[in-house]
């Protein structure tokens, strides 16, 4: 007999799993499964693409809230790709840029889940007028480089400043910049409705500011500053983006070793000896062309300890050394102006003396010379703590003088006046 596959035991009739039944159902399962994935590939696939959809709308209508908050001055896609790219944001309704005001901005949020928007970047323009007489700017000469209450070694106040220096963009005739701020500046060749026009572009996020985002902080503030001066009628030529930007550093370092915009204090006390004057220095690259650089000097706890039993004999009712180290830390800052910048300007922290652009002086501790650096006015000022002014008051006047003297040589400037030795005497 043949056999058909079929076998018979006690429980009658059997038919074996290899048989064409089971590979049916196999392939029917395994069909199912196919059809199953081929759906779920569709639909990821459809997502992917309806997100996509999602995604290239979202950034056009970025642009566009760009375009429209910010004048028209900026590349949108520039804005988007900074800290690591966004490509939704939004605009604060409070600020917009208008060339038809002298001062203006806008401010760019990123967004990120449903309700919350995070700092990104903001823009600020302002035009100087061609008659500095209609200009309304005030700009306090005030200063606080050192804060107990913040500083994080509050055995050692003076080891860091809140506050880094501007740094030039290149020689400084684009411009500066600090931690997270770039400054640009175009200056109109005359004979139009404006004299200048300064353009700031500042990262709003936290955490630092990468030499990449410098970068294109400062392409967007060139923008802004081009365009700006375009549509004014202001004909400028502006220097290219430097490709090199030196990191902003807060610590100070031994006076001695400080070099750019400090490397003429070096030089005046190797020639003239240290005493009670100051032994850090922050510096910054000393720019030939910087609208705007400074100096900090400032007392280190050691240094404070030697010099302050002398004066405090002299002083009985003075504070205590624990406050001078902490709360009253001796320090001074020096500045160069040039330009429109230096319209405006008012001593002390209230702003409440100006300073004359023509001349010299001293109020409200600030001493200030003037100069005309490359056709444009320049102040050049110190500012110095209560009380090492009385400490230091017979060598301010030889100090400032050495340091009016580098910043003025660098920039070829002309026509410096000092003030007069009884200046000093009020710092």
């Amino acid at each position: 007999m043949m056999d058909d596959g079929t076998h018979t035991g006690g429980d009658g009739p059997h038919t074996g799993g290899d048989g064409p039944a089971a590979r049916g159902r196999l392939r029917g399962a395994l069909n199912t499964v196919f059809v199953l994935v081929a759906v779920a590939g569709i639909g990821l696939s459809v997502w992917a693409l309806v997100s996509d959809v999602l995604d290239l709308r979202a950034r056009d209508e970025s642009r566009e809230r760009i375009a429209e908050g910010c004048g028209g001055l900026v590349d949108p896609d520039l804005v988007l790709a900074l800290n690591g790219g966004v490509d939704r944001v939004e605009l604060s309704d409070r600020h917009r840029i208008s060339t038809t005001r002298s001062d203006s901005g806008c401010v760019v949020y990123r967004v990120g889940d449903p309700g919350t928007t995070y700092g990104h970047v903001s823009l600020d323009l302002t035009l100087y007028p061609a008659n500095p007489n209609a200009d309304e700017h005030r700009v306090s000469a005030g200063h606080e480089p050192f804060d107990y209450f913040t500083a994080r070694n509050r055995d050692d106040v003076t080891s860091a400043a809140q506050y880094t220096l501007p740094h030039p963009l290149g020689d400084g005739g684009l411009g500066e910049y600090d931690a997270g701020t770039v400054t640009v500046r175009a200056l109109c060749a005359g004979g139009g409705e404006i004299s200048s026009v300064r353009a700031r572009a500042t990262a709003e996020y936290d955490g630092p500011v990468r030499s990449e985002d410098r970068h294109d902080l400062t392409v967007l503030a060139r923008q802004t500053a081009q365009r700006a001066a375009a549509r004014k009628g202001c004909r400028t030529e502006l220097p290219s983006v430097p490709s090199a930007f030196p990191e902003p550093t807060t610590a100070l370092v031994p006076a001695g070793k400080a070099g750019g915009t400090c490397a003429w204090y070096g030089r005046h006390t190797a020639a003239h000896g240290r005493g009670e004057l100051p032994d850090r220095a922050l510096a910054a690259p000393a720019g030939k062309a910087s609208a705007h650089d400074s100096c900090l000097l400032a007392m280190s706890p050691a240094g404070t300890e030697r010099i302050w039993p002398a004066y405090e004999k002299t002083h009985p009712g003075g504070r205590g050394l624990d406050r001078m180290l902490t709360l009253r830390p001796l320090w001074m800052q020096m500045d160069t102006l040039v330009g429109d910048g230096t319209r405006g300007m008012r001593a002390g922290g209230l702003g409440r003396t100006p300073v004359d652009l023509s001349s010299a002086g001293s109020a409200d501790g600030l001493v200030w010379a003037s100069s005309v650096c490359g056709g444009r006015p320049a102040l050049h000022l110190m500012e110095v703590s209560f009380p090492y002014d009385d400490i230091l008051r017979d060598r301010l006047e030889a100090l400032f003088r050495a340091y009016v003297e580098d910043a003025t040589a660098r920039r070829g400037c002309t026509g410096v006046t000092f003030p007069a030795a009884s200046d000093f005497a009020g710092v």
